[in-house]
């Protein structure tokens, strides 16, 4: 976990860099370098494509160079680009190696239906964003809005052996970055291997690892079962799919006040766009998953509640220790 010192350290780092940045801004032509891990066909691509063409149409000189489907690294690398400069802008997903405090973002089953997304991910003034803020500020970073692409669950290239309980499931699966996720899915009776997600695709195709917690059922289809990767897909729905907007601090803060505006709306139109289409498409391609041969699991309400009340009672008085006290009691109040 890290000490109150690196945190504090990482707070004069993005106040002062942000802070050295600050000065007058002109109205010169400023080129955008915008990093994405999405895939061309996958449904929230259209959304970032339209929000570069609002950027460059708004008349108010910025050009935007794209790079899409991970060219420039994962979302794990992006972030640490972003830090330093080395991409400007970035909408992927965010994990808590780059700071424990993001952890929150994986309290589960704190988002579990569509208007949990719209209130607490897509609202900018919820307390959700407003931590988000306030970490990427620390690490040098201009926070601009959250995506939440729908619940996800389990890929597995087999069925557990107790998909729909708590017990040994016989299957080794990948959790991403998070405490909290290692922990749901061991409670759950998984074991577990920590793995970047440019890694997982070609380990579940290997046989490398048995599956892994990675995906809405949208990403389940169009990345696996359209590879005819893995056959089986477990909708836990205990974590959102969670993808950040965000650029350099230094780069927003040198833009004048009305490029920085452009770029804060269309990456909020964005993410909205995308959190409203994605939750609306889950039905589809699970009916996608079905024709293509693959077994979804399908929960009762009571098995639901079950594995929630289960996991929120062991799992979540642990969030304190990882994240903060403070910040526990802002999320959940």
């Amino acid at each position: 976990m890290m000490s109150i010192k690196s945190v504090m350290k990482k707070t004069v780092f993005g106040a002062a860099l942000l802070a050295a940045s600050a000065v007058a801004a002109h109205a010169e032509d400023v080129t955008l370098k915008l990093a994405t891990t999405l895939l061309e066909k996958q449904p929230a691509y259209p959304y970032v494509t339209q929000m570069i063409e609002e950027i460059e149409g708004a008349g108010v000189g910025i050009k935007v160079q794209f790079f899409p489907a991970g060219q420039l690294g994962s979302g794990e690398e992006l972030l640490e680009d972003a830090k330093f400069g080395n991409v400007d802008m970035v909408h992927a997903a965010i994990y808590a190696q780059a700071d424990p405090r993001l952890e929150f973002t994986d309290l589960p089953f704190l988002i579990t239906s569509l208007d949990d997304i719209q209130t607490v991910i897509g609202n900018p003034n919820s307390e959700y964003n407003k931590i988000l803020a306030e970490i990427f500020l620390d690490h040098g970073l201009k926070y601009l809005a959250t995506v939440g692409e729908g619940l996800i669950g389990v890929v597995a290239a087999k069925q557990p052996a107790n998909p729909h309980g708590i017990g040994n499931q016989e299957m080794n699966i990948r959790v991403w970055s998070s405490n909290m996720v290692k922990s749901t899915m061991e409670l759950l009776g998984y074991n577990t291997t920590t793995m970047n997600w440019a890694e997982v695709f070609p380990a579940v195709q290997a046989g490398t690892i048995d599956g892994a917690i990675c995906c809405t059922s949208e990403l389940a289809y169009t990345l696996f079962a359209e590879s005819d990767v893995g056959n089986t897909f477990i909708p836990y729905n205990a974590f959102i799919e969670r993808n950040v907007i965000y650029m350099n601090g230094a780069k927003f803060a040198r833009m004048t006040a009305e490029q920085q505006e452009v770029v804060q709306k269309a990456a909020l139109k964005a993410a909205t766009g995308i959190n409203n289409n994605s939750w609306n498409l889950n039905e589809t391609y699970i009916a996608k998953l079905k024709e293509k041969g693959w077994t979804v699991v399908e929960f009762t309400p009571e098995q639901r509640a079950m594995i929630k009340d289960k996991i929120v009672a062991e799992v979540w008085p642990t969030v304190g220790e990882l994240v903060g006290e403070d910040i526990l009691n802002r999320i959940t109040k």
